[in-house]
């Protein structure tokens, strides 16, 4: 017999509405080459369809990241910095949370792998205060590989205080993981590594991206994951093929998944 959903007192029911229409940030971090980019992807598209105010804002002026996905940043991008001279790129960073707060917009930024002018901007203005000043708090996006140095680059920016939000979640994209290894047996030892469980003022937590077998088919087509999932035609007219639709929404229901068992929803934009 199905069980009936529980429902909701009217306390409860406005608590939920309120935690849906809250502002957050989310600033990426981290070494480059780990799955940055193709995690903050869907955690915006998430954001979007579930039809919340999402700004994207991609710092990264040599190479370009979450603004490659051309369909949702042309609807939600701010425009990137002009060059990379760093009071140019400070001033930026400040304007993208003053625009998020302005058009009430929760915002995410994808920071280039091992860019430190925009991380020594949150240190010297106080970006995280001002973020929480303002509304739009910040969780920090940290990338996290099983090359030792990834772990040291994470350490060091903390201790530094240049980067250390009150939350940080810390992601293990599968992508990353060495042909011929097992994520398990390659994440296993860096979920329970004290360095990463045990940072003085940040709460943390883990999120497993699971690897899409089909990821440059998805990007060759020009839709989003979730149009891709539901079968929408891209711009040469054509959907992915019915195989290719239900990996993407297997990938996104995993996510989905990954992100309720590492409880982090109210974390994220």
């Amino acid at each position: 017999m199905t069980e009936k959903p529980k429902r909701l007192s009217t306390a409860e029911l406005h608590e939920a509405i309120t935690k849906s229409l809250e502002l957050r940030s989310l600033i990426k971090a981290g070494r480059g080459n780990l799955g940055g980019t193709t995690c903050l992807a869907p955690l915006a598209e998430r954001a979007i369809f579930q039809g919340r105010p999402i700004l994207l804002g991609d710092g990264d002026v040599r190479n370009p990241g979450i603004s490659l996905f051309e369909e949702i940043y042309k609807s939600h991008g701010i425009p990137r910095p002009l060059n990379d001279e760093a009071g140019h790129l400070k001033e930026w960073f400040a304007n993208s949370f003053n625009e998020a707060a302005m058009r009430n917009s929760s915002l995410i930024i994808d920071i280039g792998g091992g860019d430190r002018t925009l991380e020594e901007c949150a240190a010297e203005d106080d970006i995280i205060g001002a973020a929480d000043a303002v509304g739009v708090p910040v969780t920090g996006l940290f990338m996290c590989g099983s090359q030792p140095g990834d772990i040291a680059y994470l350490e060091k920016l903390w201790a530094s205080g240049q980067l250390r939000p009150h939350r940080g979640i810390i992601v293990l994209n599968e992508w990353a993981v060495p042909a011929g290894h097992k994520p398990e047996t390659v994440y296993q030892p860096i979920m329970r590594d004290k360095r990463l469980n045990n940072v003085s003022g940040m709460e943390t937590a883990f999120l497993r991206i699971p690897k899409l077998s089909c990821m440059k088919e998805v990007l060759a087509s020009g839709l989003t994951f979730h149009d891709a999932a539901a079968g929408k035609p891209g711009p040469d007219g054509t959907p992915l093929g019915p195989m290719r639709q239900w990996l993407v929404k297997n990938w996104l229901e995993k996510i989905e998944e990954n992100i309720a068992k590492a409880g982090i929803e109210d974390w994220l934009p």
